[in-house]
């Protein structure tokens, strides 16, 4: 049985990947916030390089997961540094602790849509350009540009470059969370607040993102987009979470919740990715919310 580790094991979306793949591998999960896990776990620091190293070297793990990071671009925008030296620190001491000790350890990088910035053509596939419009997605470049140096070095690597995901969990310094936190906390006749709704936003199920996670462990080293394909505008998003509710509620655009040069549409292909692997999405973005406002 092949021998998995989950960095960020405390979080969303480690969650969700450790569920899809219980039973079929044996996993291990390095945490920084510590959470009672149903699987073996312990504190680790990614930017401790002697902390990494040990415990690659100790347990002769198969596949790593790095899912551990800064993954907040609303954080970002007011912690450069923290974002910098988690996100970057973090992949470089993983790549160098497995390529230091010749290791047959399969490195999984997590990286983000936000790496291709402004879109020059819809869908966007992974041969765009690469253009971060700010510190995270700069960050996750960064992180990717190190790891592709690395390969020089034997790193066996598959980075995803993941869309945005949601579902029950997510804390509300994301889109849809918080628009449902709002609703569920405000009387029939009250508003909520909202940045710019006109713009459109491509999602996927975190269910989703978790099954097309596990066919990184065997496909071919690369770089992969998983996304939709489809961009909902987050006005229509807001408008069916307030029907849903059953109360009269108005959105107000908040300035401070405007984040400015966003593009107006943005949403990614995964042709590559599908054709090799014959996954799909199960899940529109509207299921999702049925399912996360079931469980608020």
């Amino acid at each position: 049985m092949k021998r998995i580790l989950i960095t960020g094991a405390e979080g969303f979306v480690a969650s969700y990947l450790s569920k899809e793949l219980t039973g079929d591998y044996e996993l291990a999960g390095g945490y920084f916030i510590k959470r009672q896990l149903p699987y073996p776990s312990f504190f680790l620091d990614v930017t401790d390089y002697k902390a990494v190293e040990d415990v690659l070297n100790r347990n002769s793990y198969d596949a790593v997961f790095h899912l551990a990071g800064q993954s907040s671009a609303k954080v970002a925008r007011v912690d450069y540094y923290e974002t910098y030296r988690i996100n970057v620190q973090g992949a470089l001491n993983l790549a160098e602790a497995i390529a230091k000790n010749d290791l047959k350890t399969r490195l999984i990088f997590i990286s983000t849509s936000d790496v291709y910035g402004i879109p020059l053509y819809l869908p966007i596939d992974e041969k765009h350009p690469l253009s971060p419009q700010n510190a995270y997605s700069h960050s996750k470049k960064m992180a990717e540009e190190i790891l592709l140096k690395y390969t020089e070095k034997g790193l066996d690597l598959v980075i995803a470059r993941s869309f945005n995901h949601t579902g029950v969990g997510q804390t509300n310094n994301f889109f849809i969370p918080s628009i449902i936190e709002q609703v569920k906390n405000t009387e029939s006749k009250g508003i909520i607040r909202a940045g710019d709704l006109s713009i459109a936003r491509d999602f996927s199920d975190v269910r989703d993102i978790a099954k097309a996670y596990r066919e990184l462990i065997h496909i071919q080293p690369s770089i992969y987009n998983i996304s939709s394909g489809n961009a909902v505008k987050l006005i229509d998003i807001a408008e069916y979470i307030i029907k849903k509710s059953s109360k009269e509620i108005s959105i107000v655009k908040s300035k401070d919740l405007v984040r400015h040069g966003e593009p107006k549409e943005f949403y990614g292909s995964s042709d590559v990715f599908r054709k090799i692997t014959g996954w799909k999405s199960e899940y529109s973005v509207f299921d999702t919310i049925d399912w996360m406002m079931n469980n608020v």
